[in-house]
């Protein structure tokens, strides 16, 4: 068998698959350090089932897949295939080849292949161990292997030679051996034990196996006769029953048929009660909408007011206007005429200063040789005349502005009277107005608080309307629940009662004198008070322990004298009636109570724990003067002990248990010992219940109180809410009419407040038209003042001028020449003047066409506005109709809901009427319901007492005086009672015969029932241990045979090999050392299972010494030395180096070389190396790289396919290493 190829994908750096094959001999594996080399034999230990993940060089199964880096992602499994020629047969499998696969995946899980089946690693595991690979740890030999060769202690070291010896197989199967004997001898320990146990029960169980066949017989004969006895009485109470269940039924029928009318009553009125809420919910919505639509109509009806008011003053304003555009056009006219007028004179004024001028130049050049010196001042006198003409001028168009001026003041004036006039009406008017609106809206604020009052007064009444149904409701089934636990608690009472009078539970003496008692003619004597039962008062928690201490003499009857007692014991006797006890008081002699230690857990002697009436005390001090209640069976003990050998009371403990003074203890679990059904319980019961029911009826008294009053307060709430809603309808009309009444006084209130500010903004505008002519006027009278004065110096500098010239003309031609030039300047001063008074004139006609075409431009602003307010006006007016009808739509729907609301008001008042009425009939109902389910009831109860009867017969015996019979598996009562027998009258002396019977069983004590099955698993398990100690013996004999002859196999293969590996060792040392001497000893040659193994080296030129003295490169060499012995001695199929040589320089690796050459004859090498020298010895190398994205890269070479020498090829792939 050799390795034949190595495939791995994802396991640790190499994430792409990577295959090696490898031949015969040795195949190298080189590369740089980190390049992934020794994954390789990592990858052979895992994929042959290595667990430890130190050896592994991990810490976890993440750790063996790889991991990926910046440039690749890391994957999700490992995998390792290895494929081994199994052409020898090496391995018992029927192939050539045999490939084994491992997988691990990043969830932790392993899976194992073999030959891509998928199988176990115990498989595996015991596939390779007949193969001897699993056991060699020298399989892969890394550098680790050597440091632990040689730093173990001498007895570590033993288990390579073991190894070696192939003994590790015999030592599992020792070990195995000496863990199956161990067990053997427990297992045998523990059966004798059980024997031990078992004997002396076997004796107890045959003696209870015999008691109990005797019982199961008695039990059978009593069986047989009570079923004639229950057969009797279970057919006549079961007629009793049907009788009480039909009167049930009829009963339930009848409350059925009421509560269904009522039932159909209430929904109707549940329907009158939604339809009530569903018209008043419209109502409100309708009510809420009319005044929101109420609220629209008086806005749209302001806002048309406004529009109105708006328009009227627009027309107001467009008339005002056309007289204004009027008169600017008259002022327009005038001013025409005045301008072609003062145009006329103009022209002919220039037209004469024309003529003028021209015999001014005649005259001037008649005189110009004469004037010369005249010429200045004739300058002077022009100039101060055309400058007097200006100022003429200028006077003149300032006296017809201000005249215009005047003319526009005045009717301003008028006009802001009048707007003062018609601002002081509006205001007063608008005064008037404004308090009727305060007045109206006080009025409607009132009105509206009062409805919102009103409204929610109604709620309030509707909702303790409700909240008073929900009160009656809950009250009437409150006063049901009473009424039904009253019924309940007082059949109860009534049953109690006949079972008090009848004596149920008691025997047949006690029963028959009770009986007499309640007779309408008794025959006993008076002087009975009762039995114990009925006249002593114990508290609830005594009395399970007072009713076991007593036990039969519950039933004794109290008696006022010794007479009395025989009168009723004669009366037993003459009617046959049975056996009965009695108390009289005055022959009662009680024993005195016995001392109790106190302490913890006792309660203290019965008598002084129970109440009962003064004269019979002496009945209570002769039952329980020496009774003790002691909490448990533990205080009872510790009494008895504290009384040591004195006389001793009976001791009852809380739970039933019963310690008599003889010693006998009584105690378990019993029927009897349930409170609910002792004879104490239904006493106190009896006693309770009258009040409790007294409770019920005065708490029933109570709710039938609060069911009327919770009537009338929801009466009253809808009288109310009735009153409220009229009252608020009303309201509600007077409050529409007021909203009315404010609309239209609000309306003529804008109106007036608008004519208000219309008026303010025209006498304003007035206003400040006459504040801007007055300051014109000012300013034009300033002017006039200043040309007055300019025009006086003017006519000072002409006269002076004049005289002047007059002194220079000295003959006629001076004074024509003067004549013309005057007569000249007054027409050029005319044509001044006139053109002056033309130009003014043409200003005026400008203003006039100017402001009259403002005013018609701002008459067309206004007829616009007059058509947009015309259109919104009729947009108001349809709205206002539109909501006019819609009120009147919700007006229309209002007032027949109201009507119908009215009338549903009153058909719920009739159906609720009629609803009480049921209801009384269906608590009637309810009434006679209980008093015949309290009849059923009672006659169940009965039933079930004579079913609790048989199945205590028939299921678990229950004997007298707290002792039981062993249990049997209990019957099927439904099985049992239809096969009882119908018996009309029961056979005579049937039940003195039962009562023999119980008697015989009660003389035979307790019984075990399972004994007799008991004592035969007990003698099979005896005869089954016995047998199990002989085959236990037998097989610790075996073992032990097993293991001896183990030791001594493991002795001789140990010793043999031990003695060839020695032999090699010095062979392999001298080789590797080139000389020098190594020999192994035993350190305990006696002892092979503690032995240790001792090396001894003696490089060459040295003396013998121990490892620890050996240099690194020595000891390296001698491990070498060692483990190549082993491998020769017992030389696997393959084996893988892992770097074992980094210790060793050139010179010594060729004598390692030549080493593993020899072994490479036997054993398949792969060897890791960086050493150029061992590469030599390859004849396949594998050289593994770490490419870019940190995965290991594989290039092979086959030396004997490369050209060449075949030396220089491998010196040179060791460089490359």
């Amino acid at each position: 068998m050799r390795l034949k190829q190595l495939e791995l994908q994802g396991y640790k750096s190499f994430a792409n698959r990577t295959e090696f094959v490898f031949d015969r001999g040795v195949t190298a594996v080189i590369g740089p350090n980190g390049s992934g080399k020794s994954n390789v034999a990592d990858a052979v230990r895992w994929v042959l089932g290595e667990q430890s993940f130190n050896l592994l060089r991990g810490k976890k199964t993440e750790d063996m897949i790889f991991s990926g880096s910046d440039q690749r992602a890391r994957l999700g499994m490992a995998e390792v295939r290895l494929t081994l020629d199994n052409s020898d047969g090496s391995l018992p499998l029927d192939f050539a080849e045999v490939t084994i696969t491992r997988r691990a995946f990043r969830s932790g899980e392993n899976e194992y292949l073999l030959n891509g089946n998928r199988v176990r690693l115990k498989d595996i595991a015991e596939l390779l161990g007949r193969s001897g690979l699993s056991r060699r740890t020298y399989t892969v030999i890394g550098q680790g292997l050597v440091d632990q060769v040689l730093s173990q202690r001498p007895d570590e070291r033993r288990a390579l030679f073991e190894e070696a010896a192939g003994i590790t197989g015999q030592q599992a199967k020792r070990d195995e051996a000496l863990r199956r004997l161990d067990e053997t001898k427990v297992n045998l320990q523990r059966v004798q034990d059980l024997l031990q146990e078992l004997t002396p029960r076997l004796r107890h169980l045959k003696l209870a196996a015999d008691k109990a066949n005797q019982a199961r017989q008695l039990q059978a004969d009593l069986h047989a006769l009570l079923r004639t006895w229950y057969g009797y009485r279970w057919h006549t109470l079961l007629g009793e029953v049907e009788r009480a269940q039909q009167g049930e039924r009829s009963a339930a029928d009848l409350q059925r048929q009421f509560q269904a009318d009522l039932a159909r009553l209430e929904a109707d009125l549940q329907a009158q009660r939604a339809r009530h809420a569903d018209l008043r919910q419209h109502l409100g919505d309708w009510h809420r909408a009319a005044s929101a639509l109420h609220r629209q109509a008086e806005t749209t009806q302001r806002e048309l007011a406004v529009n109105e008011e708006r328009q009227r003053q627009l027309l107001g304003r467009q008339r005002d206007t056309a007289l204004e555009v009027e008169n600017l056009q008259a002022q327009e006219a005038a001013a025409q005429e005045r301008l072609q007028a003062l145009l006329a004179a103009v022209t002919t004024h220039r037209e004469a200063a024309t003529a003028r001028q021209a015999a001014v130049r005649q005259a001037e050049e008649a005189l110009a040789a004469r004037q010369a010196d005249r010429r200045v001042r004739q300058q002077a006198l022009e100039q101060v005349q055309a400058e007097a003409n200006r100022l003429l001028a200028a006077q003149q168009a300032a006296r017809a502005q201000l005249t215009q001026i005047g003319e526009r003041q005045a009717a301003l004036q008028k006009k802001q009277s009048e707007h003062a006039g018609a601002i002081a009406v509006a205001r007063q008017t608008a005064a008037t107005l404004a308090q009727r609106v305060g007045l109206l809206e006080a009025e409607q604020a009132a009105a509206q608080a009062e409805i919102q009052r009103l409204g929610n007064l109604g709620a309030e009444q509707a909702a303790l309307a409700e909240q008073a149904e929900a009160e009656r409701r809950q009250l009437a089934a409150a006063l049901n629940d009473v009424s039904r636990e009253s019924a309940s608690l007082q059949g109860r009472f009534e049953v109690l009662t006949r079972l008090r009078s009848e004596g149920a539970g008691f025997a047949a003496g006690t029963r028959a004198v009770l009986a007499d008692l309640s007779s309408p003619r008794p025959q006993l004597p008076a002087g009975i008070l009762g039995t114990v039962a009925s006249l002593i008062r114990v508290p609830s928690h005594l009395e399970t322990a007072l009713e076991v201490a007593l036990g039969g003499q519950l039933q004794d009857i109290v008696v006022e004298t010794w007479e009395v007692a025989e009168a009723a014991i004669a009366f037993l006797k003459r009617t046959d009636s049975g056996r009965a006890t009695f108390l009289p008081l005055d022959t009662i002699r009680p024993a005195p109570p016995i001392p109790v230690p106190r302490g913890a857990g006792v309660l203290g002697v019965a008598a002084d724990l129970v109440e009962a009436a003064p004269r019979l005390a002496p009945v209570v001090a002769y039952l329980l003067n020496r009774v003790v209640v002691t909490e448990d069976l533990a205080a009872a003990r510790r009494v008895r002990q504290g009384l040591g050998s004195g006389p001793q009371p009976t001791l009852a403990t809380l739970e039933g248990d019963l310690v008599r003074p003889g010693g006998s203890v009584s105690g378990g679990s019993s029927a009897r010992n349930r409170q609910d059904g002792s004879v104490l319980a239904r006493e106190r019961e009896w006693r309770e219940l009258p009040a409790a029911i007294e409770a019920l009826k005065a708490r029933s008294r109570q709710v039938e109180s609060q069911v009327r009053q919770a009537e009338q307060k929801r009466q009253a709430a809808l009288d109310s809410q009735r009153q409220l809603r009229s009252v608020q309808t009303q309201q509600e009309q007077q409050a529409a009419t007021g909203r009315e009444a404010l609309n239209q006084v609000q309306r003529d209130l804008d109106r007036q407040r608008q004519a208000e500010r219309w008026h303010t903004d025209l006498a304003r505008q007035a206003a400040e038209e006459s504040v801007t002519l007055a300051a014109r006027i000012s300013a034009l009278q300033a002017t006039l003042t200043q040309h007055d004065a300019q025009q006086a110096a003017s006519q000072d500098a002409i006269g002076a001028a004049r005289q002047s010239l007059a002194a220079l003309a000295a003959d006629d031609l001076d004074q024509a020449l003067a004549a013309a030039r005057a007569a000249l300047a007054t027409a050029q001063a005319q044509v001044s003047t006139q053109s002056a008074l033309a130009q003014q004139a043409q200003m005026a006609r400008e203003q006039a066409i100017a402001q009259a075409a403002a005013r018609r431009a701002r008459a067309a602003e206004w007829q616009a506005e007059l058509e947009r307010l015309g259109a919104h006006v009729r947009e108001l007016t349809s709205q206002d109709g539109r909501l006019a009808g819609q009120i009147k739509t919700y007006q229309d729907q209002i007032e027949p809901a109201e009507a119908e609301l009215a009338k549903v008001e009153a058909t719920q008042t009739q159906q609720e009427n009629v609803a009480n009425r049921a209801r009384q009939q269906v608590r009637s109902a309810e009434v006679q319901l209980n008093q015949a389910r309290l009849e059923l009831e009672r006659r169940q109860d009965t039933l079930a007492r004579l079913r609790r009867d048989i199945e205590h017969d028939f299921g678990l015996v229950q004997l007298e005086q707290s002792e039981e019979l062993a249990e049997q598996p209990p019957l099927p009562l439904g099985a049992l009672v239809e096969t009882l027998p119908v018996v009309e009258t029961p056979p005579e002396g049937l039940e003195a015969e039962v009562q023999r019977l119980r008697q015989q069983l009660t003389r035979l004590g307790n019984i075990n029932p399972d004994a007799p099955t008991e004592y035969q698993e007990a003698a099979g398990r005896h005869t089954f241990l016995v047998e199990q100690v002989a085959d236990l013996e037998k097989g610790a004999h075996g073992l032990h045979e097993v293991i001896a002859e183990l030791e001594k196999v493991m002795e001789r293969e140990f010793r043999k090999t031990f003695r060839a590996i020695a032999e090699r060792f010095k062979e392999y040392f001298s080789m590797l050392f080139g000389g020098g001497s190594a020999r192994l000893s035993l350190t305990d040659g006696d002892s092979l299972a503690t032995t240790g193994i001792e090396i001894i080296a003696r490089p060459p030129g040295k003396r013998p010494q121990s490892l620890a003295l050996l240099s690194g490169g020595e000891r390296a060499l001698t491990a070498a030395a060692l483990i190549f012995s082993v491998l020769s001695v017992s030389p696997p199929p393959f084996c893988i180096l892992d770097e074992v040589d980094a210790a060793l320089d050139e010179a010594n690796v060729g004598r390692f070389r030549d080493a593993l050459g020899r072994l490479a004859r036997d054993t398949q090498f792969i060897v890791i190396t960086h050493n150029r020298g061992t590469v030599e010895a390859a004849r396949t190398i594998y050289g593994v790289s770490m490419s870019t994205d940190n995965t290991s890269q594989v290039l092979s070479l086959r030396l004997e396919e490369v050209p060449g020498d075949a030396d220089e090829r491998k010196v040179e792939a060791g460089r490359a290493g």
